[in-house]
């Protein structure tokens, strides 16, 4: 059967072949899906290795410089989603598919790595392809020979994860749990503590011979991505940032570390109307803010400011994070957030009305007078304090 498969394939002509990839059917179109990849460019895709050792050629992303690609990553960020792709590695070959991952760090271990790998000789350990890698090894093993196409169908909807490859259901249901570890089973680091948004992305692990094509995304995000959002830092310097108070500010490997306190960290610009969101992680018992429409108090500049601040507190029963501190709360108990692990936390302010969501989820949703213009500025609390903030970006509502 298979060999007549392949038959019927060689007697598509091959511009009628060519045709049919990287296409939305009428059907696909209706439900919302839209292409990642357009067969032609790799606009919407960028990379923090070196973009010139991906290429477009025949409909299809390749590496052309291997090893020195690192992830080519999608410039939207997605939280829910399901995702298709056609792959193909030479013998050998290895690549993955990263979820939710940062711009900053491996994607793998940032977010989670979905393994492409030459498993044909049906090997199902945490890292063989279909692998969520080095947490959760695939349930049977259908990848093809290499030299041969395959289609990965990834859905992840909150903590669950289901992958099929080749047509075959090879992660189901599965919970994004205290399973995972980084290099080595001494270096833990559970799928629960990774961050829940990010970009999705594609390895240049250094082998070469990886070809991509039919790249499709299904949006299932509460709070999608709109796309325009840029970086309020300049890379990772503190370039257009005035630190005031105590504490100390510092980029570890593109990730900001706020340590001690209390101090905070003011953006130099101004802004009345924003939004903005950053992935953050606060330490046991940790204590910190995003503040917005925030200045220093003309009293004395180095304490506590003037504004609104979106709080990032996992223990205290009224001002916990999501709330908006001793101004607005939602209507839920406490947090859903927890310490030593990521969360993703969005603030829109736009005229008096203000809105925050953390992991999607809607928070605040308010009309408030106080304050109608000034800085961002992120805190750090108290001695003993750490609070670490990725991919902090923000974009006119």
């Amino acid at each position: 059967m298979r060999r007549l498969l392949a038959l019927a394939a060689s007697l598509v002509p091959p511009a009628a072949a060519a045709a049919q990839n990287n296409t939305l059917a009428p059907d696909e179109t209706d439900a919302g899906w839209v292409l990642l990849f357009n067969g032609t460019n790799l606009d919407g895709f960028t990379t923090s290795g070196d973009l010139s050792a991906w290429a477009v050629e025949d409909g299809e992303i390749r590496t052309v410089d291997k090893g020195h690609g690192w992830w080519l990553r999608t410039t939207k960020m997605y939280r829910d989603f399901e995702l298709m792709v056609d792959f193909k590695i030479p013998p050998g070959g290895n690549s993955g598919v990263g979820l939710r991952g940062s711009s900053n760090g491996d994607p793998a271990f940032t977010g989670m790595e979905v393994q492409i790998l030459d498993s044909s000789d049906g090997g199902t350990a945490r890292h063989d392809c279909g692998a969520v890698y080095n947490a959760i090894p695939p349930s049977s093993q259908a990848v093809h020979m290499p030299g041969e196409w395959n289609t990965y169908r990834i859905r992840l909807v909150g903590d669950t994860l289901d992958v099929w490859l080749n047509g075959v259901h090879i992660q189901d249901a599965q919970k994004l749990d205290d399973r995972g570890i980084f290099r080595q089973d001494n270096q833990p680091l559970p799928l629960n503590e990774r961050l829940t948004t990010g970009y999705i992305a594609f390895q240049d692990h250094g082998e070469g011979g990886l070809r991509l094509r039919n790249i499709k995304i299904l949006d299932l995000s509460p709070d999608p991505d709109p796309g325009d959002f840029v970086s309020v830092f300049n890379g990772d310097t503190l370039e257009g940032w005035t630190h005031r108070g105590g504490g100390s500010y510092a980029f570890e490997d593109g990730t900001l570390v706020g340590l001690d306190g209390p101090g905070h960290l003011f953006s130099d610009a101004e802004y009345a109307d924003i939004e903005f969101r950053a992935f953050v992680k606060i330490s046991d018992h940790g204590n910190s803010g995003l503040y917005f429409r925030t200045v220093p108090r003309p009293e004395d500049p180095d304490t506590w400011p003037l504004g609104y601040e979106a709080q990032v507190d996992n223990h205290d029963p009224k001002n916990f994070t999501g709330c908006v501190y001793d101004r607005a709360w939602p209507d839920r108990d406490g947090p859903i957030t927890r310490d030593e692990a990521w969360f993703d936390y969005r603030v829109r302010a736009k005229g008096d009305h203000i809105q925050t969501w953390v992991n999607g989820v809607p928070f605040v949703d308010t009309t408030l007078t106080d304050f109608d213009k000034g800085h961002l500025a992120i805190q750090t609390h108290n001695p003993g304090n750490r609070v670490e903030v990725r991919d902090m970006q923000w974009r006119k509502p």
